[in-house]
């Protein structure tokens, strides 16, 4: 056998002894560390695989940050059926409202944590074509009050936005009968403004 094929054999044996290393150690990120494949996924751009793992990692270690990564990446990748998805299974976890106070304290916006999570899932849910469905989850989410910037008022803009005229006016007639109920002043005074905005 000649010099230049024993070379070539060589480099063939340790290019595939590589490949082989580095499946290896793939698969083993994959199998073991979720986590790490969750970061890795979306650094590259990911996003759907990112979720996954997410939702993986969120199995395994029932680590309520993990579900809200996955919603949070699937509200950037405009994925109504993740949002959906797991954006419900963020909101049945028994640690979501400790982990909105934390979420509050370290983001500035206009709206609380929760109120951003309710409202992206009826958005998904209106954007999906269930639209009574998802204007019937934005009232049971609110219950008996009416917080700033709340996820009615998300499915108001995405109503208007689609020139929904119906399921806006659906949403009318359900906050007209939310100011028949209990509500405090402050409440109150949101309502009137919003349906006077409306009317107009």
């Amino acid at each position: 056998m000649s010099v230049d094929k024993v070379i070539l054999r060589t480099f063939l044996t340790t290019l595939l002894s590589i490949f082989i290393l580095l499946s290896f150690m793939f698969l083993t990120l994959i199998a073991a560390f979720p986590q790490t494949m969750m970061k890795l996924t979306y650094d590259m751009g990911m996003e759907s695989s990112c979720i996954y793992f997410a939702e993986d990692a969120y199995k395994r270690t029932d680590d309520v940050g993990y579900i809200a990564y996955a919603t949070e990446v699937a509200i950037l990748d405009d994925n109504n059926d993740k949002i959906i998805k797991c954006g419900e299974k963020l909101i049945k976890d028994k640690e979501f409202a400790a982990y909105c106070q934390k979420k509050d304290g370290q983001v500035q916006v206009d709206t609380s944590y929760e109120q951003y999570v309710y409202g992206q899932i009826c958005v998904a849910m209106y954007e999906k074509g269930k639209k009574d469905e998802a204007i019937d989850r934005a009232f049971a989410l609110i219950g008996n009050a009416f917080p700033r910037n709340n996820a009615v008022l998300a499915l108001i803009v995405a109503a208007n936005r689609a020139q929904d005229t119906q399921s806006v006016n659906v949403i009318k007639g359900k906050m007209n009968e939310l100011q028949g109920k209990e509500l405090d002043d402050a409440a109150k005074a949101e309502i009137e403004k919003v349906l006077t905005q409306l009317e107009k």
